[in-house]
């Protein structure tokens, strides 16, 4: 898919298929007066897929200005270390630099959450040569490939999350929920450990302060009318969020918690016409019980707040 939004701006959402699955994890080649950048590389497991694409749009991945990932989850950063081992510089929240440098700590962390499904889902992560890895803060503006590139700072998701605003055009990370297929049912993006309500919902008003012409989705693709999206989505997280306390208020464990999170899910999804084949692609990107871990962590650190 191409889209055009100026006479020197060109933006191709690349499908990544991820397991096989289209239309759950994008990365975006966006083509400027000099050049071209990629916002986001996806897993290691789908370096082949992007490398395809990329040639099919007549760049070789060591001729990129730059890649810039919004964080440094494995679904959005997993292949970055690769590509800078190719001598392109990567650019990454400051609070994520060091962890592609040395990505060990996040790949023991990975490993534990999915153990022996770690490798034929994620891949290797390889080590990004310090040199090649740019630590950028919020506000700082990238000038590459004839592009004005900024980071926003957009916390809520993780701490070290950055969306990217391009001539008008926002690429949104995780800040923004999933919403694929042009579906109206929006996935919050709850990941445990980091989630954390107050900084989301305010990622959420700063990119709608900056009235962006698109929205564009890792998971997945284009959306059209942001500001509608946005606020749709700012209602999505308060009301699952209060679905979550509501339950721990009356006693559910964490195991009680994932299944009635699950069940409330697929109720909002099927009333909007999700199909079971598109639940399960909901399920490969952002699952429900993940996500139902990552909003209890969020109360039960409030609670420990409260208490101490």
């Amino acid at each position: 898919m191409i889209e055009t939004i100026c006479a020197d701006m060109e933006v191709k959402v690349i499908d990544l298929k991820f397991q096989g699955i289209p239309g759950v994890i994008a990365a975006f080649l966006v083509s400027g007066p000099d050049g071209n950048v990629l916002i986001e590389t996806g897993p290691e497991s789908t370096r082949p897929a992007l490398l395809e694409a990329l040639c099919g749009h007549g760049v070789e991945a060591r001729d990129l200005a730059g890649v810039f990932v919004t964080h440094i989850h494995l679904d959005h950063a997993g292949a970055a270390g690769w590509f800078a081992g190719q001598g392109v510089p990567v650019f990454v929240h400051e609070k994520g630099a060091r962890h592609l440098i040395d990505p060990s700590r996040l790949i023991e962390s990975a490993r534990m959450v999915y153990g022996a499904r770690f490798d034929a889902l994620w891949g290797a992560m390889a080590p990004a040569p310090g040199n090649r890895v740019h630590a950028i803060s919020d506000g700082e503006v990238i000038h590459l490939a004839g592009l004005r590139i900024e980071a926003i700072a957009t916390p809520g998701h993780a701490f070290h999350h950055h969306a990217y605003s391009i001539a008008g055009d926002l690429f949104s990370g995780d800040a923004a929920g999933a919403r694929l297929g042009g579906s109206n049912y929006l996935s919050v993006t709850s990941a445990p450990p980091q989630f954390d309500l107050p900084h989301t919902i305010a990622s959420i008003e700063r990119l709608r302060e900056l009235c962006p012409q698109r929205l564009f989705l890792t998971h997945f693709g284009i959306v059209r009318e942001p500001d509608a999206h946005l606020l749709a989505y700012r209602d999505a997280v308060d009301m699952n969020v209060e679905f979550i306390r509501q339950r721990m208020a009356e006693g559910f464990d964490a195991a009680s918690l994932q299944v009635a999170y699950e069940a409330f899910q697929l109720e909002q999804a099927f009333r909007l016409g999700v199909s079971p084949e598109q639940w399960r692609c909901y399920e490969a990107v952002n699952g429900a019980a993940m996500c139902a871990e990552g909003i209890r962590l969020y109360w039960v650190k409030r609670r420990e707040e409260a208490e101490s």
